[in-house]
């Protein structure tokens, strides 16, 4: 059965809760409990159903949180009860989550037996009696409630233990953390202003917190006896975000991508930040080369509050990451480290751009952030020495008469000769001339 706490006042479902069936499918974080907004379950509300009593007529027995109008907590079975610190809230069934904010939450116990009835025997004393805090979920997400559930039992009481909750509504994903050695009870006795033991509260030691007015486990009856424990719990948000950017080597000029060239270094640099408002703890980074790529041993280096120059680290960020330690809200972490580029002609081959990309990823308990840059690497190709261009051949002119054979080449080599030796004389201008000459030169034959 589901009940909507819109149509519902918190009151009237506190009044009928304890006959709401249980319903199966909330989830349980070790003790801790949370469910979604808008149901409720018989076991998280308040209990057990028990006799009631009133300021006039108070019980003749030790029970505990059992009148209906108190002065000061109206329903007793509504005892646990929560508000947001620093304000003028009163303290409520729930409240509304606020990162970075802190909520007190207030355990209040009576034994409500007749205060004429307190003798020597005792037996009208809640004897042993004890607090008894569930886990608090470590985080809620939007749409959900935290359950904050408060049990007080004792050895003689009737019934034995009474149980009561308070809520944390989540309107975004928030971690819930007790502050611890917040815890203390608050009366009139000598018992007030002390300091609870975080891990009695929770029922780690002892089973609980001794409750009560002077002494520790003994609580007499009547409402001057009566008191609360109060503590803290802070709401933080987790939140972190992580960059991979890419430079040329020494440059200090850190880019999400950039071209480069086979053999060539390049510097990486991963940050981190954690900007939530809760410590983050065992943060982890892992790097994934792409191929083509490898790493220079010896230059991943690390940055932050502790180590503000940088101190070097082993080269497991390649291999299985390794861990940058514990961040408060607000700070963070750089990781710088060189890589080279293969020169291979087979990855990269003349004349093509290849675009490679390196992954990087960050890590906590809950979530992972993975980002990555791309490096586009280009081969030029070598110059070809140009060739010396061939002459063409050619083609020898066609004289007008075919050459002649014998003596006339002879002449013609001395008429050459005779020319170039006398530095200005005339070429011979006709061929009459060219046959007297070759008629002389057979007849000397």
């Amino acid at each position: 059965m589901r009940t909507n706490t819109n149509t519902k006042t918190w009151d009237a479902l506190r009044r009928t809760a304890h006959r709401i069936l249980p319903v199966v499918g909330f989830l349980s974080l070790g003790t801790a409990m949370v469910f979604p907004v808008g149901e409720t379950y018989a076991s998280t509300a308040w209990g057990p159903e028990r006799p009631t009593y009133t300021w006039q007529k108070p019980a003749d027995h030790a029970t505990i949180n059992s009148i209906t109008d108190d002065p000061v907590m109206g329903d007793e079975r509504n005892f646990v009860r929560i508000k947001k610190v620093g304000t003028s809230d009163k303290y409520s069934d729930r409240v509304v989550a606020e990162p970075g904010a802190e909520y007190e939450v207030q355990v209040f116990f009576h034994n409500n037996a007749a205060a004429n009835l307190n003798d020597a025997s005792g037996r009208t004393f809640a004897q042993n009696i004890r607090l008894r805090m569930d886990e608090i979920a470590e985080s809620i997400t939007s749409g959900q409630y935290a359950v904050i559930k408060g049990t007080i039992f004792a050895d003689n009481t009737s019934p034995k233990e009474v149980w009561d909750t308070a809520y944390i509504q989540a309107n975004e994903t928030v971690s819930l953390r007790y502050i611890n050695g917040s815890a203390r009870i608050n009366n009139h006795g000598k018992l007030n202003g002390k300091i609870i033991d975080d891990e009695a509260l929770f029922g780690k030691k002892f089973g609980g917190t001794f409750l009560g007015y002077n002494q520790g486990g003994l609580l007499p009856g009547c409402n001057e006896y009566s008191g609360n424990v109060t503590f803290r719990i802070r709401v933080d948000k987790a939140g972190f975000d992580m960059n991979k950017t890419v430079s040329k080597d020494l440059a200090n000029n850190y880019q999400n991508s950039i071209d480069a060239e086979p053999g060539e270094t390049l510097d990486f640099k991963i940050h981190f930040r954690n900007t939530g408002t809760t410590i983050l703890r065992n943060v982890a980074v892992y790097d994934l080369l792409g191929n083509g790529m490898t790493f220079i041993s010896g230059t991943t280096r690390i940055f932050n509050a502790s180590h503000p120059d940088g101190t070097f680290e082993n080269d497991n960020l390649f291999k299985n990451g390794f861990n940058i330690g514990d961040y408060r809200g607000g700070t963070d972490a750089t990781i710088t480290y060189k890589v080279k580029i293969l020169d291979d002609e087979k990855l990269y081959p003349c004349g093509k751009t290849v675009t490679v990309e390196n992954n990087s990823a960050a890590a906590i308990d809950v979530a992972t952030i993975h980002d990555k840059v791309q490096v586009r690497v280009t081969r030029k190709c070598k110059d070809t020495p140009k060739e010396t261009p061939k002459p063409d051949p050619k083609t020898p002119e066609t004289p007008k008469e075919l050459p002649h054979t014998g003596a006339s080449e002879v002449v013609l080599g001395i008429v050459i000769a005779a020319v170039i030796g006398i530095g200005g004389a005339y070429y011979i201008a006709s061929m009459k001339q060219l046959n007297k000459l070759e008629s002389a030169a057979k007849g000397k034959k």
